[in-house]
C-alpha cells in the first residue's frame, strides 16, 4: 500500500500536470494583494490613457491564456470588469485592421505598425527625416485633433 507521502507526491504532480496548482498559487497571490490593499485608498480616477493602456494589456493577457498575471492585473490596475468597445480603442490609436487583424489583440497590431515604421526608417536617404515625433512637447491629449497622445513627461 502506498504512503500518505507517496499519495501526496502523486497528487501533487498530477494538480500540476493540470495547470491546477499553478491556478492556486495565481488565486493565493490574488487574495493576499486584495487582503493588503483591504484598507480602502482613494485611488485617482483611470485617465483615459491608462484604462486604454490597461485594456490592451488585459486583451493580450485574456488571449495568451495568462489568465494567473490577469488575475492579479485586473484588481491592481483597479480596472471595470468590462472591456473598453475594440473599435473606439482602435479609432483612438488609429488602428488599421483587416479580417486577420480583428481576431489577435490590438497590441500585436500596435507592435507591427512599429515594425513598419521601423524598416521604413531603415529604409529613408541620409538627411531625410526618419519619422515624425507623434509625441507633442507638453504631452497632452488632443481630443479636438481625434489623436491619443502620451500624456505626462516627455522620456
Amino acid at each position: 500500500m502506498a504512503s500518505i507521502n507517496e499519495l501526496k507526491d502523486v497528487l501533487k504532480e498530477t494538480l500540476e500536470d493540470r495547470g491546477v496548482m499553478q491556478q492556486l498559487r495565481a488565486r493565493v497571490r490574488a487574495e493576499i494583494f486584495n487582503a493588503l490593499n483591504d484598507q480602502p485608498q482613494d485611488k485617482p480616477q483611470l485617465s483615459m490613457e491608462n484604462m486604454i493602456i490597461n485594456d490592451l494589456i488585459r486583451e493580450y493577457l485574456q488571449y495568451n491564456h495568462y489568465d494567473h498575471s490577469l488575475s492579479v492585473f485586473s484588481p491592481e490596475a483597479g480596472m471595470p470588469e468590462e472591456l473598453l468597445d475594440r473599435n473606439f480603442i482602435s479609432k483612438k490609436l488609429k488602428i488599421v485592421e483587416d479580417n486577420n487583424s480583428k481576431q489577435l489583440p490590438l497590441l500585436y497590431g500596435l507592435v507591427f505598425g512599429m515594425k513598419k515604421v521601423i524598416n521604413q526608417e531603415m529604409n529613408t536617404e541620409p538627411g531625410q527625416q526618419k519619422y515624425k515625433n507623434i509625441f507633442p512637447d507638453n504631452g497632452q491629449i488632443n481630443e479636438q485633433k481625434n489623436e491619443f497622445e502620451f500624456q505626462g513627461k516627455k522620456r
